[in-house]
């Protein structure tokens, strides 16, 4: 009997030891790695920032033309700096070359600014060159947005009312035409 129960013990042992987890392992090949995107040229970006330094100095003593030329330089350093194409916007306004400072504005508001109060003025400076070259529709949308970003904004609470009233005029000349 003792020997039975050596045997079925034994038998237990490696009925246990058998049935423990087991894991299976499938090798797979390594993923070859991503390269990292390219680093931008840290060069390039200073020298963007040192001719939006230069263009402001210029824009502030209101010369315009060398304020703009600094400010396409510091474009074509780096056309990620958007302050550059706002300032350039602002130039081509100044200027009264309206139609060359949307574009600006545009490619402005395609960056992603954390900042309300620098967007709202953005965005009104941007309803200002629309309304000049009579886009009134997509002036009063901008100018809403404007002042929907900072409630304070009175160039663009201004706008949205002068549009308000050239959109009134064009209806009422319309409606006189009609008659």
């Amino acid at each position: 009997m003792s020997r039975l129960i050596r045997l079925l013990s034994i038998l237990l042992v490696f009925f246990v030891l058998n049935c423990a987890p087991r894991a299976i392992l499938i090798e797979r090949p390594a993923p070859t790695p991503t390269p990292p995107p390219p680093a931008k040229n840290t060069g390039q970006v200073i020298a963007s920032q040192n001719h939006l330094t230069n263009g402001k100095k210029f824009y502030k003593r209101v010369n315009y033309g060398k304020a703009l030329q600094e400010f396409n330089k510091a474009i074509i350093a780096n056309p990620d700096n958007w302050e550059a194409h706002y300032y350039a916007g602002l130039c081509y306004q100044k200027l009264e070359h309206y139609t060359e400072s949307i574009p600006e504005f545009e490619i402005c508001i395609k960056f992603e600014i954390p900042d309300k109060l620098y967007l709202s003025e953005i965005r009104s400076a941007f309803a200002f060159s629309l309304e000049k070259t009579n886009d009134l529709k997509e002036a009063e949308m901008q100018y809403n947005l404007a002042y929907s970003l900072n409630p304070e904004n009175n160039n663009a609470y201004k706008g949205m009312k002068r549009v308000k009233e050239k959109n009134l005029k064009l209806y009422k000349n319309k409606k006189n035409e009609k008659k």
